[in-house]
């Protein structure tokens, strides 16, 4: 799915979802942020008809509850809407081939049309009006060749569409919304798709932590507390190559999958990140600045 929401309805969000998943026992991470983000925005009513029954119960929210859920309400979804991109997209190569269908066919009578022309032409009376059925006919098929460049223009903007839907359908639930950074099930797919023949031995896993953030929201608030996170995202993204990826776990939790490098080439890469955090700035709504108050923790 595609989420819409702001930068500051997300943040809002956020702060009611944490104060939805505090009570309960399921952990903090994608899945079952997930599940309550929707619930929270209202997003899913047949999701939220389902939370709302298990607190009513005054059951705590287990991770199997979580895992019941998304499976029912979110995977599922997503996978009806790669399936309805897959069915639209075989409807439409039906409809083109037709399209060319009826377009040769009406070539294949302008053929036999001329075909039938040459041999009357030794006729002198019957040219005049052979003129007048050839250009009759000529302008049959340049109508019929104008109308299908149009229809195949339509079409192809329509694959345009199904295509990115596939493509949101694919990676959405691999990416972390507020960061825009790969997320647990990004990380664990390009684990799982790993096809290095020395497996994850040239990897190198760099965990990251964000010292002290809740002392960043509660003195500057949660707006600041995002900022600071995209903040870090930005400076990881700037710092890896193509093979390497960066990931949020959750809250501010970071890890960085670095592909066939050595340990001291990612002791500087870490000191690099670590450093260019200290150097952040923040600008407040109101014109203030925020500096060299995040410090990351990185192993």
């Amino acid at each position: 799915m595609l989420y819409q929401q702001s930068r500051e309805e997300s943040a809002e969000i956020l702060r009611r979802v944490l104060q939805l998943m505090s009570p309960h026992p399921a952990g903090y991470h994608p899945l079952s942020y997930t599940v309550w983000y929707e619930h929270a925005a209202q997003l899913n009513p047949p999701l939220s008809q389902e939370v709302e029954k298990l607190l009513a119960s005054a059951s705590p929210v287990s991770d199997a509850d979580v895992r019941r859920l998304h499976a029912l309400h979110i995977a599922a979804r997503d996978v009806e809407m790669f399936e309805l991109a897959q069915r639209d997209l075989r409807e439409l190569i039906g409809r083109t081939e037709q399209d060319t269908a009826d377009a040769e066919e009406t070539l294949g009578h302008f053929t036999e049309t001329l075909a039938a022309a040459a041999q009357q032409m030794a006729e002198p009376e019957a040219v005049p009006a052979l003129i007048g059925s050839l250009l009759a006919q000529s302008e049959q098929v340049c109508s019929r060749l104008s109308a299908l460049h149009a229809q195949l223009a339509r079409q192809r903007e329509e694959v345009v569409g199904i295509i990115e839907r596939l493509e949101r359908a694919h990676i959405e639930p691999q990416r972390d919304p507020l960061t825009q950074l790969a997320n647990l099930n990004g990380l664990h797919r390009a684990i799982e798709g790993e096809d290095d023949p020395h497996g994850l031995m040239d990897v190198v896993l760099l965990a990251i932590d964000i010292d002290y953030f809740k002392r960043i929201n509660d003195t500057h608030g949660h707006v600041v507390g995002d900022k600071v996170l995209v903040k870090v995202a930005g400076i990881l993204r700037e710092r890896l190559n193509g093979a390497d990826l960066a990931v949020r776990i959750g809250g501010d939790e970071f890890a960085v999958l670095l592909a066939r490098q050595s340990m001291a080439a990612a002791a500087a890469l870490a000191e690099t990140i670590r450093s260019a955090a200290q150097r952040m700035l923040i600008v407040h709504t109101d014109g203030a600045q925020f500096a060299g108050d995040v410090t990351l923790s990185i192993g």
